[in-house]
């Protein structure tokens, strides 16, 4: 036998050693990206599901925000009312110990339709270093609502008038 055959039969049998290695580390491996690709699914879907919640919350937060604006305009839609009544043009200021709660066309106006207010006047005559003052508190609930939730807020204002 000639060098040169040997040194190919062993590099033919070296390769064939080669192929059988490498086929076998191949069967080793069948199902490994089922694995990865599973994982991937899973870690993709926990993140959107997360997105998802956020996103929810957030319009949530947007909600409450707005209705919460919308209930302290109602509110201050009170306190004018009530003022007006303490303070009416045209002639001195009133007494007035009274509450009102909104008109019936408050809930005519656009965006208002499910607000409303509870506004209340007291009136408090006061005597300070021997001058005389009539000290007004005025004061209202204004409350929006949307899907069984219910939105408040109270804006209080004090007045006073020397005699």
């Amino acid at each position: 036998m000639s060098p040169n055959k040997s040194v190919t039969k062993l590099q033919g049998k070296h390769l064939l050693a080669n192929k059988s290695r490498h086929y076998s580390f191949a069967k080793k491996q069948t199902g490994s990206m089922i694995v990865m690709a599973l994982f991937a699914i899973i870690v993709l879907a926990l993140l959107a599901g997360t997105l998802v919640s956020m996103i929810s919350t957030s319009s949530n937060s947007v909600l409450y925000e707005v209705y919460g604006v919308r209930a302290k305009n109602a509110a201050q839609s009170g306190v004018q009312e009530v003022a007006m009544v303490a303070f009416p043009l045209g002639t001195g200021p009133q007494l007035c110990n009274q509450v009102i709660n909104s008109p019936a066309s408050f809930s005519t106006i656009s965006g208002f339709q499910s607000c409303q207010f509870t506004a209340s006047c007291t009136t408090t005559d006061i005597n300070f270093n021997g001058t005389d003052y009539r000290y007004y508190r005025f004061s209202s609930t204004g409350s929006c609502g949307f899907d069984g939730v219910v939105v408040n807020r109270t804006v209080s204002v004090d007045a006073m008038q020397e005699n």
